[in-house]
């Protein structure tokens, strides 16, 4: 009996080796090196980063921690335009407080953040900031409703000879309304390549693409001389930034378009104003210009 067994065990064995062989031989040409393997580890780490930015004149505390079940809170401040950085793919959450009000988020991986002032001078944090070092960041993505596109461009006095330059195109829906109403040529320029993605399928499906471009670009290192007019939805601070560059490369003329925000500077330069409801139920203001 006990040779039986034996003899068994080595034939279990003999076979568990075989088969062992066999799959490894069979996949040796795809098999990652330990080297490649950590780079794309941490490369799907990076990836999946999250980053806030201070975009405010202050420097701001807050306590963050993984959003697991025993998890630690940890006390930070980020100074004025610093980004904090929290690597690997796993949710956090963040509580700062602010003229004495609480306030707590849970955060994305993968997904940038700013801390902001919203329109009440109150701090904020946002969804959007792009989390680059090495540009400014204008404003988080907002969409516009579609009846302040509608009234923007109309204010504009748009048409089919017309030039339009949107600064922070988001998904594109400005251009593509440029294009799509009026058959006016159009370009959105926004830092964030998923942004673009969005823009160029949607100006594919509304049937526009010969009319429009988008560009990934750093709108502070932008070209956009050739427009006659140029539409923005951005911050009053973000505003008052761009100001000596609309200056310097805007022709006599052109209309400057801001939704929600005024230009500090150019009171004097205004031309129309208006106020109204849209869509998602809240008051969205137009502010034109003419430079």
């Amino acid at each position: 009996m006990k040779q039986k067994i034996t003899i068994t065990a080595l034939m279990t064995l003999f076979v568990t080796i075989s088969i062992t062989c066999f799959f490894v031989g069979c996949s040796a040409d795809h098999t990652v090196e330990p080297a490649e393997q950590q780079k794309a580890s941490i490369d799907t780490q990076k990836n999946k980063e999250i980053t806030i930015r201070n975009v405010t004149k202050e420097t701001i505390s807050y306590t963050i921690r993984q959003d697991n079940y025993g998890a630690e809170w940890v006390n930070r401040t980020i100074e004025v335009g610093a980004i904090d950085r929290f690597p690997g793919n796993i949710a956090m959450e963040i509580e700062f407080q602010y003229h004495g009000m609480a306030t707590s988020y849970r955060l994305d991986p993968g997904t940038p953040y700013s801390f902001r002032y919203n329109e009440n001078e109150e701090l904020e944090l946002y969804e959007g900031s792009h989390g680059r070092a090495d540009a400014p960041d204008l404003a988080p993505f907002v969409p516009t409703p579609l009846a302040v596109v509608e009234k923007m461009l109309e204010m504009a006095e748009l048409d089919k000879d017309d030039m339009l330059y949107d600064l922070g195109c988001g998904d594109g829906r400005i251009v593509i309304a440029a294009a799509r109403d009026y058959g006016a040529r159009a370009v959105g320029i926004d830092l964030d390549p998923q942004r673009i993605k969005e823009s160029k399928a949607n100006a594919k499906l509304a049937g526009v693409e010969k009319l429009v471009e988008f560009r990934q670009q750093d709108i502070t290192k932008a070209d956009f001389s050739e427009a006659t007019v140029v539409t923005m939805y951005l911050l009053f601070e973000s505003n008052e930034f761009l100001l000596p560059l609309l200056e310097k490369q805007l022709k006599p003329g052109v209309y400057v378009i801001s939704h929600n925000y005024s230009m500090a500077g150019w009171e004097d330069k205004k031309v129309g104003f208006v106020s109204l409801k849209a869509e998602d139920g809240k008051e969205h203001d137009i502010y034109v210009y003419r430079r």
